[in-house]
């Protein structure tokens, strides 16, 4: 293109370009002139230009309310700091660098400087099988499988009523190959995570039994992770009925229902409940357990936050009358203390075993946009008596430590506290 085509060009783009802005003014004009007593062309402008800046201003606030009171501006402005080591980092490090590590690191840095140990990240992985465990259900075949000595993944342990066990499969079956794929040089985490992560539902299994190969299909179902077992034990002529809770997940509290209702229909004289080695779990799951056991209008616990004290009271008809006695040791955290402080305060029940734990803080989970977590602390819980137990534990009502014979022979004829919670119930 020579000169003149240049000018030329040119010249027809801002003849285009009057000729927008004439029929833009053409349209002011026409508004002004049909309708005379509505706005003028100057009112229209300012009008524009006003409205112009009360939809920035709407923009400036909604995005300010969506982030906490945190508008982008100052976002963007607190995170400069970050967003120059990190780029400064990927863009001139010599070596190669692993962005997601990098990012992992950095949020884990943040993360530990709080200074609290329940304040914590997960990655996606870790995060997926957090939630997998508090929610006590998860989509898979229903068994747990480990490696032997000789390196072999065996069977461990299968879920009652679940998919394995509806497909033949037995504990110390091992298992040679899953779907083609040679397991000996796979390990239990990328096993479990194929079978998770599978999208069709059948899971062929190639294993070994007393010598004999054979071939096994399963469809994957969904699995109800069993929190809680009970049964009945019989002395003095009285019977105890025996609860052992494992976890507090989303699921415990129905299970706990189902089980203390077995054992109601056995016309138990009173109740063990074991959490001993329990970590903890949803509140949300203790309360609901908690309401079954205490009367009307009893304290379950207390919540403090920001100088300000809840009591979290029972609110439904249920509640034994039966004593109750809860085993514990330090290993019980959390839940399993909010239970176990609630059954001794607020129901005049019997703690056996050791201190407990001591964590007095209550945790919330976010999940990020990859599916990994953040968990914070957000309150303290005190006991019904208004006792905070953090980093000192609940202590039993009968102190008992438990035998090195039951260490070494775990019966329940060597279990010493269980034998001192039935002595208790049964005199």
């Amino acid at each position: 293109m020579d000169k003149d085509e240049v000018k030329k060009e040119r010249k027809k783009t801002i003849k285009d370009n009057m000729k927008k802005s004439n029929k833009l003014f053409d349209f002011f004009h026409i508004i002004s002139k049909n309708n005379k007593n509505l706005y003028n062309i100057k009112e229209v402008i300012i009008i524009m230009f006003f409205s112009l800046g009360i939809g920035f201003f709407t923009c400036f606030l909604i995005i300010t309310i969506f982030n906490d009171g945190r508008s982008y501006f100052t976002i963007n402005k607190d995170l400069n700091k970050f967003i120059d080591a990190y780029y400064t980092i990927v863009d001139n490090y010599y070596g190669e660098v692993d962005k997601d590590e990098l990012l992992n690191s950095a949020i884990n840095a943040m993360v530990n400087s709080v200074g609290d140990n329940f304040t914590n990240y997960s990655d996606s992985e870790t995060a997926t099988s957090f939630l997998e465990t508090v929610e006590g259900i998860y989509e898979g075949i229903g068994c747990t499988i480990s490696k032997n000595e000789n390196g072999e993944t065996i069977i461990v342990e299968i879920a009652k009523n679940g998919p394995s066990e509806k497909a033949g499969l037995m504990i110390n079956d091992i298992i040679l190959e899953i779907d083609d794929i040679e397991t000996k040089d796979k390990t239990v985490t990328e096993l479990s995570n194929y079978i998770k992560n599978k999208q069709e539902k059948n899971v062929s299994m190639k294993i070994i039994r007393n010598n004999e190969e054979m071939n096994i299909q399963v469809t994957k179902s969904t699995i109800e992770i069993q929190s809680v077992t009970s049964n009945i034990i019989e002395k003095n002529n009285k019977k105890i009925g025996y609860l052992n809770i494992s976890i507090f997940s989303s699921v415990t509290d129905s299970q706990f229902n189902s089980n203390l209702d077995y054992l109601q229909k056995n016309n138990i004289d009173g109740l063990i409940i074991d959490v001993r080695n329990n970590g903890g779990g949803y509140l949300s799951s203790v309360t609901n357990i908690a309401n079954r056991i205490l009367k009307k209008d009893k304290i379950i616990y207390q919540l403090e936050s920001d100088n300000k004290i809840e009591k979290k009271k029972d609110t439904t008809k249920e509640s034994l009358e039966i004593p109750i006695a809860v085993l514990t040791n330090e290993g019980s955290a959390s839940a399993s203390e909010i239970l176990a402080a609630a059954i001794k305060e607020s129901y005049g029940g019997y703690i056996v075993g050791t201190n407990t734990y001591g964590k007095g803080t209550v945790q919330q989970t976010a999940y990020l946009s990859d599916g990994s977590m953040l968990k914070y602390t957000v309150q303290n819980w005190l006991t019904p008596n208004g006792v905070w137990i953090n980093d000192v534990g609940l202590e039993p009502t009968n102190f008992v430590e438990l035998s090195e014979e039951y260490i070494v022979n775990p019966i329940i004829e060597n279990d010493n506290q269980l034998q001192t919670a039935l002595d208790i119930l049964t005199k």
